[in-house]
C-alpha cells in the first residue's frame, strides 16, 4: 500500500520532536524536527542508519569529527558509531534505520 508523508512544520519549542514515519519488517523511518539550538545528544545505535537533512542546517558529530550539513546532505553510519547533531537553524532530519542485516 502506498503511503504519502508530507514534510510538515511540526516543531516543538520545548525540545526536538520525533515522528515515526514508517516501520515495516527490517526498516524504520523516523523524522526529527529541531528548532535552532535543539540537539540530539551524542549516542550509539545498534543499527546501520542513513540520515538525510530535509531542510535546515546542522552541526553533525560522527565519531571524533564534526561537520556542518546543509539541506540535501546524507550521512551513512555503521552500528555503534557515536553520532549526534545540533540544529544551527530550524531543521528537519529523516533517518532510515536498517533493523536487520
Amino acid at each position: 500500500m502506498a503511503l504519502v508523508k508530507r514534510l510538515e512544520n511540526d516543531f516543538d519549542p520545548e525540545g526536538p520532536k520525533t515522528v515515526l514515519v514508517h516501520q515495516d519488517g527490517g526498516v524504520r523511518v523516523v523524522r526529527f524536527y529541531l528548532k535552532e539550538g535543539q540537539e540530539i545528544k551524542p549516542h550509539r545505535s545498534k543499527h546501520q542508519v542513513i540520515v538525510t537533512v530535509l531542510s535546515g542546517r546542522l552541526r553533525f558529530l560522527l565519531g571524533d569529527r564534526e561537520d556542518t550539513l546543509n539541506s540535501g546532505t546524507t550521512v551513512i553510519y555503521e552500528p555503534e558509531e557515536l553520532h549526534g547533531f545540533t540544529a544551527l537553524e530550524d531543521s528537519v532530519v529523516e533517518a532510515l534505520i536498517i533493523l536487520c542485516r
